[in-house]
């Protein structure tokens, strides 16, 4: 069993329809409860491992800013057992991307930074849009293995779970966030950062994420508007 997928159903059952990961940008502003996050992260594990089907030796490496999907293939990479990898085997990112992509089109999955999450329309041939088709999973997922072993390789650097776990605590600390705290977040960091602020931070502490993905946000009234306890920027 993913350790991190325990921790999300827990997350879900404590917290079900509290915020836990909310998108701000000129597009608007998107908010996903602890039983959304789960859904969709589950519709997401399910098109790891049974559409692209990846398995605990694949990794990919997710590059889609600071938007609201960027939380949601991480954490389905941590619930499938899927390393995540800084080169990993496949990439994550949106239409843009595609349109000056060298390697395998195979190798390059098109993730929508619509607001809401509508497929990117034009993708295209030999590119798999995965917007389009994680739409056709379940959002019942039943990992097949577990994830303690190099779950996320970062340029040289390699960390196990307990690893994982220890930095992220350990960010907590240095940030000064207490459980249950709601974190804003103006940009999204490198991988080992981003797993452990979004995706495992809200698992194991409570924690709610802002993500700012705007070139002049209000940050006073950002952090009015959702009760940010602190912005971290770097």
């Amino acid at each position: 069993m993913s350790k991190y997928f325990e921790l999300l159903k827990r997350a879900a059952i404590m917290r079900g329809g509290d915020p836990v990961i909310t998108w701000i940008s000129d597009s608007g502003r998107i908010e996903l409860s602890n039983t959304t996050f789960l859904n969709s992260v589950s519709k997401a594990a399910n098109f790891l491992v049974d559409g692209l089907e990846l398995d605990e030796e694949s990794s990919i490496e997710v590059e889609l800013g600071n938007h609201w999907q960027t939380p949601v293939w991480l954490g389905a990479a941590l619930a499938a057992g899927v390393q995540l990898n800084t080169q990993g085997d496949i990439l994550f990112s949106d239409l843009e991307c595609a349109t000056s992509w060298q390697g395998p089109r195979e190798s390059l999955v098109v993730i929508s930074r619509d607001p809401f999450g509508m497929p990117s329309k034009d993708v295209p041939d030999g590119f798999v849009n995965g917007s389009a088709e994680v739409r056709t999973y379940g959002d019942y997922f039943a990992p097949r293995w577990s994830n303690e072993l190099d779950v996320l390789i970062e340029g040289t650097e390699s960390f196990n779970w307990d690893e994982l776990v220890g930095h992220t605590r350990a960010l907590q600390i240095n940030y000064e966030i207490s459980d249950g705290d709601c974190v804003g977040l103006l940009v999204p960091g490198d991988l080992l950062t981003r797993v452990s602020l979004t995706v495992l931070l809200p698992a194991i502490a409570g924690v709610s994420v802002v993500l700012i993905d705007q070139p002049n946000p209000d940050l006073t009234a950002i952090t009015k508007q959702e009760k940010v306890n602190r912005i971290i920027s770097n």
